[in-house]
């Protein structure tokens, strides 16, 4: 990886903070059951990017050879969980306890992300098929979610069915990247994107983009999508 600008690596470092602290923000803003929840998901996430940073300080997602590729590693086990907590009763009632302001609120992160998206596109740490030059819409997600969060959840100008085609885009835009950025990590299952592969994910701080943020941007998702479907409003 090469060298980078320090406000591009501190700038993301900040952007993942201040997700951090909305994603706990769905909880203290929610009903009573997710608040006392708090201190514990707090911790545990902590520990998972202390633990992804750990790997990917240490060289373990720059094993281009493995099979299956190491990338999947932080993909399937968030993606477990997300299941876990959708499938069991305790886990949908955490998720009917978030505040669902807050759940559509946090997609506007995706703004600085493609930012920083960007500039790792301009400095060739990863391809420009993953920014908004490319297959990436997740910016028109982040600029309209303060739109959908305050006219749709606080004043219910906008319909249930009009938020879950929202909610339903941002996922398909999600999926695309998801797919995009993984095809293009350098991998023996690497299929595009040769000339200018998907390096940065492999480091610190931005493996905390699919370790951290896409698992629970996509989480907020469903959270609300389950919400929608549940009571037909919010």
């Amino acid at each position: 990886m090469l060298p980078l600008p320090s406000y591009l690596t501190f700038g993301f470092i900040a952007t993942v903070l201040v997700f951090y602290v909305l994603f706990l923000f769905t909880m203290l803003s929610g009903s009573e059951r997710a608040q006392k929840r708090v201190h514990m998901i707090a911790l545990v996430l902590l520990a998972w990017m202390i633990f992804q940073s750990t790997l990917a300080l240490n060289g373990w997602y720059m094993k281009r050879d493995a099979m299956p590729p190491h990338m999947l590693f932080p993909v399937a086990v968030t993606f477990s969980l997300m299941i876990l907590a959708f499938a069991t009763s305790r886990g949908r009632r955490f998720i009917d306890g978030l505040s669902p302001f807050v759940l559509t609120l946090i997609h506007v992160i995706r703004i600085p992300v493609e930012v920083s998206l960007y500039w790792l596109a301009f400095y060739k740490q990863v391809p420009w098929s993953m920014t908004f030059y490319g297959h990436n819409f997740d910016l028109f997600f982040g600029i309209t979610a303060p739109i959908i969060a305050w006219l749709g959840v606080k004043k219910r100008m906008i319909s249930p069915t009009v938020q879950k085609i929202w909610h339903a885009g941002g996922m398909v835009s999600l999926a695309v990247i998801i797919v995009t950025a993984f095809g293009a990590a350098p991998s023996p299952m690497q299929a595009w994107d040769f000339q200018q592969p998907n390096y940065a994910v492999l480091h610190f701080p931005f493996i905390w983009l699919p370790s951290v943020i896409v698992p629970l941007v996509v989480f907020s998702h469903l959270a609300m999508w389950r919400n929608l479907n549940k009571t037909g409003s919010v």
